[in-house]
């Protein structure tokens, strides 16, 4: 069940400065860790849909829309290891961190404030064009194109079919010479394995088409990340400041380089589940496999005029010439509602960021063999960032689709593969 009712969550944003070793006289001692906040963050989450169970399987299905923002400062310490202090009597291993700086001509492109509704336009936008760039070719719609172009291609008419009874006749009381005419016994044959042809072929077609009926094919596309930074570099002649304690300080760097910095990431990807249903088993695309299989059983005789005559009435070719065309146009007509998607989401999260990255700053460190060197590291950020996370879930035939604008084909189609709407 989906909640619109927000739910605010407040988390300390810290981290704890290891203990450090203070070296005097040949004198170890160890300092006591230091928790350090620099603030907290605000989560809000404004739209969750629940994750329903599916009566068939008893797992819980996939959740509904989502919509949650967090707000607050971050930090990414630098690392250092067996640094001196200035008065060469400590040694520190562990983060350090500079200054958070400001500049407004930066700053101004940092909002600061997470949006309070899902843009579900654009999210259903998105979605769209996702689908259209990962959806598997309907194979309802190739399969009518493919049992059109057969059924045009070198089949008699239905007269023609009406009269193989009388022809046969013919053709039994005839001469030797005459079933070998080229008016007589090899047109008639011809026709016969034309139709027989034709119907063996539309039935594995659509003997293949049912077999695949209702399998499951994963899908996910990522749109390009967009991003957009606006910075600005800072002069200062203490980048890295050290530890936010009055008991370990390390000496300014003017080398190093500051950037005040403003970053728009927008992060967006779909995945969903595609199968495909298809006509009722019950219609004439049923009856069109049983047509197929009578074809084979003339498939495999040697035909002759006794032969012929003994399969008569032909009335299985008959049915199946004018079923055929009914099979087409129902497949045709079912196009449109056969592709369906189990399950469909478009994700999207955005990530804006307004914050100060230093350089490697120079530090004095002790090497293995008691000896000191000037050695640079530390580089690192901190700042602010609005983070916003959103989902939004398809009907199982596209996005910004309701259920109760599904036609009755479309619905029963979802019934057919066990696709339910989840209240």
């Amino acid at each position: 069940m989906s909640s619109n009712t927000p739910r605010v969550a407040k988390r300390d944003v810290s981290f704890t400065q290891p203990a450090f070793r203070l070296v005097s006289n040949h004198n170890t001692v160890v300092g006591k860790p230091l928790v350090v906040s620099i603030g907290s963050t605000i989560s809000r989450l404004l739209i969750s849909g629940g994750h329903p169970i599916n009566r068939k399987t008893g797992k819980y299905d996939s959740g509904g829309p989502f919509f949650v923002t967090h707000t607050g400062p971050f930090i990414n310490p630098g690392s250092v290891s067996n640094i001196v202090n200035t008065k060469k009597e400590k040694l520190y291993s562990g983060p350090v961190f500079g200054d958070m700086d400001s500049s407004s001509a930066v700053k101004e492109h940092y909002s600061g404030v997470p949006p309070e509704e899902l843009d579900e336009n654009s999210m259903n936008s998105d979605g769209a064009t996702a689908i259209s760039l990962v959806a598997p070719t309907n194979p309802t719609a190739s399969l009518s194109s493919t049992l059109a172009e057969s059924f045009r291609e070198g089949i008699p008419s239905l007269p023609g079919i009406q009269s193989w009874k009388k022809r046969t006749e013919v053709l039994r009381a005839a001469g030797s010479e005459y079933l070998n005419a080229q008016f007589g016994w090899l047109p008639l044959t011809s026709e016969v394995n034309d139709v027989v042809n034709a119907a063996r072929h539309h039935r594995d077609i659509m003997k293949n088409y049912r077999h695949n009926e209702g399998t499951n094919i994963h899908r996910r596309f990522d749109f390009s990340p967009e991003i957009q930074r606006w910075e600005e570099q800072i002069s200062s002649a203490d980048p890295i400041r050290g530890i936010l304690s009055s008991d370990f300080h390390f000496a300014g760097d003017a080398s190093a380089e500051r950037i005040v910095s403003v970053e728009k990431r927008t992060n967006k990807w779909f995945e969903g589940c595609f199968t495909y249903g298809g006509p009722s088993k019950t219609d004439s695309f049923g009856r069109s496999l049983g047509f197929g299989e009578e074809a084979d059983a003339v498939y495999g005789l040697n035909l002759s005029p006794d032969v012929l005559w003994n399969l008569t009435p032909w009335s299985w070719a008959v049915d199946w010439f004018t079923n055929a065309g009914d099979v087409i146009n129902n497949v045709s007509n079912f196009a449109a509602a056969g592709l369906v998607m189990r399950y469909g989401f478009m994700m999207k999260e955005t990530i804006e960021t307004y914050s100060t990255e230093w350089s490697d700053g120079a530090f004095i460190r002790l090497k293995p063999n008691n000896t000191l060197e000037h050695h640079r590291a530390g580089a690192g950020s901190r700042g602010f960032s609005t983070i916003t996370r959103s989902r939004a879930p398809a009907n199982p035939f596209g996005f910004g689709i309701g259920w109760e604008g599904l036609s009755p084909t479309q619905l029963a189609i979802t019934a057919a593969i066990g696709i339910t709407r989840l209240l």
